[in-house]
């Protein structure tokens, strides 16, 4: 009787659990349409910001010039020209990047460790065009070393990266709720934004010239610093911060667009239908 009872248990756990699966797949699959369409807003957002701001920004962060003459050296044709390369390049990694961390929060280890994850991933796959985009900003020549240069400071600036926008998630998200997207988002990545800054110093002062390398007493100053970084983690957390705000309105305009489109056609099937 008593094994009679644990296999009838077994199996109710067995239906039980292919009962769930669909409804499982189908909420991994929801997450990861609102995390491509949340990229996607934010790399549009983004790439008007960045073709203004990434060319003072990258001045800023390599060589080291003061934001006024940054802004006097970068042109109107420049921002235009740039903002192409930015749109294109901003399309891709945005969303790849929203889709891998919600595909990393699946996983069964810790937090610090899906930040690590991530971050690895994600800097392995994009970074030539992170560095295409570096070098179009800065109006430099584009070769094949030029699009892996600095990989190692990237992949740490960018598990740091993952790792803070990890915990940060797990600390605001439930603090400010469900109804407030963009402050939850937005205080997500400025988070990690702040929190992996070094490394993105790190990152610029190997993104410069050998020949006309500046010294590391030189270049490391804080001032520069906090230019540098709070322009970027700006208009970082400002783009996904509004992609995050928009995106539910997208995805109820979205469903209602696929419920009419079957209503909508058909009265066209009827009409068109062969008689008997």
């Amino acid at each position: 009787v008593r094994q009679h009872m644990k296999t009838a248990a077994k199996q109710d756990e067995k239906k039980s659990e292919q009962q769930a699966a669909p409804a499982k797949k189908g909420a991994l699959s929801a997450q990861i349409q609102r995390a491509i369409i949340q990229g996607i807003v934010g790399a549009v957002v983004a790439a008007g910001m960045s073709a203004v701001t990434d060319p003072v920004v990258n001045r800023v962060l390599v060589k080291r010039m003061p934001i006024g003459a940054a802004i006097r050296d970068v042109k109107p044709a420049q921002i235009a020209k740039y903002f192409r390369t930015t749109l294109t390049t901003n399309v891709i990694k945005f969303p790849m990047y929203e889709v891998l961390s919600q595909l990393c929060e699946k996983l069964p280890v810790p937090t610090a460790m899906r930040g690590v994850a991530v971050g690895a991933i994600f800097t392995t796959a994009t970074l030539p065009i992170t560095n295409y985009r570096f070098c179009k900003s800065m109006g430099e020549p584009i070769s094949f070393g030029a699009l892996y240069k600095a990989y190692v400071p990237t992949v740490i600036r960018d598990v740091i990266y993952g790792v803070a926008r990890t915990k940060a998630r797990q600390a605001y998200r439930p603090r400010l709720g469900p109804n407030r997207q963009f402050a939850a988002m937005f205080c997500e990545v400025m988070t990690g934004c702040l929190v992996s800054a070094p490394g993105n110093e790190l990152r610029g002062y190997f993104l410069q010239p050998p020949a006309r390398r500046l010294p590391v007493s030189e270049f490391f100053q804080l001032n520069r610093f906090v230019r540098s970084t709070s322009l970027g983690a700006m208009v970082m957390a400002l783009s996904l911060g509004v992609g995050a705000a928009v995106t539910p309105r997208l995805e109820r305009s979205f469903k209602r667009l696929t419920a009419a489109a079957p209503a909508s056609c058909a009265p066209c099937t009827t009409a068109t239908a062969p008689k008997k």
